[in-house]
């Protein structure tokens, strides 16, 4: 046997009783029985531990197919959120986000944080949209053509010249009435509405000449968002659209490939666009507002406290809306008369009458819509 072998002693043969060897072998037997079961012992130790390491908690990630935030809002863990919108920093619509952020880590005490992505890092609005409904981003600001993609009932608040300016826009979407009904629509399919922290008039920029009638506008080609009352809006003023992604818009216009794109003047200027467009016409078709929206099941997860501080710091911004735009557009001016852009800011009564005219059949095609009824009622 290895381990036991038989070395005979010099000059003599060495002879072993073989009761003594049977013994031997016996506890030797029994040794390696008794190694054998502390070795199952400690195995399934081991294992006991992994199972109840690997089950103990059900609510993380790797425990649940269901989108959860880093961290725990109800266990007291930080949690981090992303949110994406395409406005460029220092944009209003940045600016809202950024204010939002960080009103919600002082009001928790850092157990929130939310990190902003700002000019469509994490994709295009039809990305982000896409993400947050199925949970692979926790929040965004989507703007209400995009939203139309997926909820028809928004493309009310994209009918053109629906509102004269901000201030009516406002005075009806921020009211709690309001957000809670189109809350109502998009919690059908996975998203939290919160508000409508931002807006801006949108208005046409281009590289071809002024615009302040509907004939102005025959044969230009214009970048729109997607949507399609957005194109329909401006097949109806008489120009052709293109809906390419909003990264590629620059480019497109330096090669003339497009030559302009409907835009706020905010917007314009800090996306750098003046360098190329040298025309603006605030137009007013459409208010240009991004919802704030968060996935239903990242919303959940988090604490009521933690809940109502993300909903103080939306109303906070919706609240100090008007002062951000107004400081804001007042440098834009300013950026684009640097950049010689020849501007149009105001309409006149007339001239706003004939494009709101020329789009009257946009109106019929989506009258019925239940958005638009809730913004009849609001002005009633």
């Amino acid at each position: 046997r290895r381990g036991h072998q038989q070395i005979p002693l010099r000059g003599t043969e060495r002879k072993l009783n073989p009761s003594v060897l049977i013994s031997n072998r016996k506890i030797e037997r029994m040794d390696l029985i008794m190694k054998k079961k502390v070795f199952s012992l400690l195995l399934a130790s081991a294992l006991l531990i992994g199972c109840l390491a690997g089950c103990g908690d059900k609510n993380t990630p790797s425990g649940s197919k269901d989108p959860a935030p880093s961290g725990s809002g109800s266990s007291g863990q930080t949690v981090s959120l992303k949110l994406g919108h395409v406005g460029p920093p220092g944009s209003t619509m940045d600016i809202v986000a950024q204010g939002i952020a960080e009103q919600v880590k002082e009001a928790t005490n850092g157990s929130v944080e939310i990190i902003v992505y700002p000019q469509g890092q994490l994709g295009d609005e039809t990305v982000m949209l896409d993400s947050t409904l199925s949970g692979t981003l926790d929040m965004a600001m989507i703007g209400t053509p995009v939203m139309s993609t997926v909820f028809p009932e928004f493309n009310a608040l994209c009918l053109p010249f629906l509102f004269r300016d901000t201030d009516e826009f406002f005075s009806i979407v921020q009211t709690d009435e309001f957000i809670e009904k189109t809350n109502a629509i998009t919690s059908q399919k996975g998203a939290v509405l919160l508000g409508y922290p931002n807006g801006e008039q949108r208005g046409l920029s281009n590289v071809k000449h002024e615009v302040r009638t509907p004939a102005d506008m025959a044969g230009l080609k214009i970048r729109v968002m997607n949507g399609s009352i957005y194109t329909d809006t401006f097949a109806a003023l008489g120009a052709t659209t293109s809906t390419m992604p909003f990264g590629e818009v620059y480019t497109a216009l330096q090669q003339g490939v497009i030559d302009g794109e409907d835009n706020g003047l905010d917007f314009m200027t800090k996306q750098k666009f003046s360098e190329v467009e040298k025309y603006h016409t605030n137009l007013g078709h459409a208010i240009q507002t991004n919802p704030f929206i968060v996935n239903s099941g990242v919303w959940d997860k988090l604490s009521a406290d933690q809940q109502q501080a993300i909903k103080d710091a939306i109303k906070t911004q919706q609240d100090a809306y008007a002062v951000t735009l107004a400081t804001e557009l007042e440098k834009a001016v300013t950026n684009a008369e640097e950049a010689k852009v020849n501007l149009v800011m105001e309409l006149t009564d007339e001239e706003y009458g004939a494009f709101r005219d020329a789009c009257s059949g946009v109106y019929e095609k989506y009258q019925s819509n239940y958005v638009l009824g809730l913004v009849d009622a609001a002005r009633k």
